[in-house]
């Protein structure tokens, strides 16, 4: 017996180890990047400077994973980069469409467990969005006639849209609906 309890114990700490843990002052942190986000300057052709790093950054500010920093490029990658990365990584698992309320009620559980969550939208010419999925509850969209997560948005090239802790609708229209995937990191 004493041999199971000490199994049990030892599964139970490894497991503990193995799960994300979620930054305690993220709520603070996230807010303050939505701050210099919402600052960034558009150079000539539209699109604000150094924001990128800030948009890449939001999933290691809340859940202390950096998976969207490319070693290789040296900075955090485009939307059609994460896209294709979470697509091929072994460390990312899809839960499925946005349009199904199964897969939201699951995005919103795994970020209650201190899982990382996004939601993407890649349209076919590659242009596309990323919405953070953050611990909190389901709430009603009228837009999308569903019970959407909380989320983080940061907008390129708009940054004044951007947005902490509103319905994942707030980051997509429901038009995109079809083309949102949510992806959950393995842990």
């Amino acid at each position: 017996m004493k041999a199971f309890v000490t199994l049990a114990l030892s599964l139970a700490l490894a497991t503990a180890l193995s799960a994300q843990s979620l930054n305690h002052n993220w709520k603070k942190d996230l807010a303050a990047s939505l701050e210099v986000f919402k600052g960034c300057a558009p150079n000539n052709t539209g699109t604000p400077t150094n924001c990128n790093k800030l948009q890449g950054e939001t999933l290691n500010t809340v859940y202390k994973v950096n998976d969207f920093f490319s070693q290789k490029a040296g900075r955090y990658m485009t939307v059609s980069e994460v896209a294709g990365f979470l697509k091929q990584s072994g460390s990312w698992t899809a839960l499925g469409p946005a349009y199904l309320q199964e897969t939201l009620s699951q995005a919103q559980q795994a970020a209650n467990e201190n899982k990382a969550v996004v939601a993407v939208y890649q349209n076919a010419s590659a242009v596309g969005h990323v919405a953070l999925i953050l611990p909190g509850e389901l709430e009603a969209s009228g837009s999308w006639g569903l019970n959407v997560p909380n989320t983080a948005s940061f907008f390129l090239p708009d940054p004044g849209r951007s947005f902490v802790a509103k319905g994942l609708s707030f980051a997509f229209t429901k038009i995109m609906l079809k083309d949102i995937a949510v992806y959950v990191r393995k842990y």
